[in-house]
């Protein structure tokens, strides 16, 4: 069975693609995450609406406000 905190501890400094419940993703490699799954992503970039909308050396997501994450998003255009 997989533990789905074992697998994004796995994934700390791999590149990540997360969407938040307001349609808001960002992409970034994780930096640290915890049990609540909040996680700090490093060289992020914010994309709305498909489009780049910001670009972030360092945030803080909090885990509540997660609809999902893709833990390896390099093979993604």
């Amino acid at each position: 069975m997989k533990n789905p905190l074992k697998i994004l501890q796995d994934a700390q400094s791999s590149e990540i693609l997360l969407r938040l419940k307001d349609g808001t993703e960002y992409r970034g490699r994780l930096k640290e995450i915890d049990a609540y799954m909040n996680m700090i992503l490093e060289d992020a970039t914010e994309i709305l609406d498909g489009s780049p909308a910001a670009k972030y050396s360092e945030i803080f997501i909090r885990g509540n406000n997660l609809l999902f994450i893709k833990p390896d998003a390099s093979e993604i255009l």
